[in-house]
C-alpha cells in the first residue's frame, strides 16, 4: 500500500481531524463512474466525499471498512471485497500541539453496485466521471474561509478542503485507468 503525507493548516478541530484513523471507499461503477456520498444538510452546494468513517481503537482498518460497509451504504461485504489502495497521513498543528489522522483508501469491489444504497450518514450516492471528480478536488481547495458548526464545534471549511482535496487527488492518481 502507497503512502502520502499531507499537511494542513487547522484553525479549529473538524469531524476526521479529531480521531486518529478513519478510512473511506473508492467504488467506481462499470461505466467507470466514481461513487461518493451526499451531505446536502452538512457540505456546501457541490461537495461530495467518498463514504467511510472513523476506526474505533479496538478495530484494524480491515474491520472498520467491512463496519463503515454495512452502516454507510447497507452493504454485507467481507475483506475479499477490499483492496488496499493508500495509506494517507495528514498533520497539522492547532492550539500548539500537533493532530495527525490516518486515512485508508480502500478500493471496494463488489459484482451489484445496485445493492449499495444510502446509509445512516448520507442522503444519497453521487455519481462522477473522472473529469468531475477532479472538479470536485478543485472544489474543495477553493472552499471558503468561512467558519461552520458541527454538533456546536467552530470549524472551517478550508481546512476540511485542505484535508479532501489532497485525499480525493490521491484516490483519483490510484485509480487511473
Amino acid at each position: 500500500m502507497k503512502q502520502f503525507h499531507n499537511t494542513i493548516t487547522l484553525r479549529a478541530v473538524f469531524g476526521n481531524m479529531a480521531r486518529d484513523r478513519h478510512v473511506l471507499f473508492v467504488i467506481k461503477d462499470e461505466a467507470g463512474k466514481y461513487l461518493l456520498g451526499a451531505k446536502p444538510d452538512f457540505y456546501p452546494k457541490g461537495i461530495f466525499r467518498f463514504s467511510g468513517g472513523g476506526v474505533e481503537p479496538s478495530e484494524t482498518p480491515i474491520q472498520a471498512a467491512v463496519r463503515e460497509a454495512a452502516e454507510e451504504l447497507n452493504l454485507s461485504i467481507t475483506a475479499q471485497n477490499l483492496t488496499p489502495l493508500a495509506e494517507i497521513t495528514t498533520e497539522a498543528i492547532f492550539q500548539g500541539r500537533p493532530v495527525k489522522n490516518v486515512t485508508t483508501l480502500f478500493l471496494l469491489q463488489i459484482d451489484n453496485l445496485n445493492a449499495i444504497e444510502a446509509g445512516d450518514d448520507i442522503a444519497y450516492l453521487e455519481r462522477m466521471t473522472r473529469d468531475e471528480l477532479q472538479s470536485l478536488v478543485e472544489r474543495y481547495r477553493n472552499l471558503p474561509d468561512e467558519v461552520f458548526y458541527d454538533d456546536g464545534y467552530e470549524m472551517y471549511w478550508r481546512d476540511y478542503g485542505e484535508m479532501y482535496a489532497f485525499i480525493h487527488q490521491v484516490a483519483l492518481d490510484m485509480t487511473v485507468v
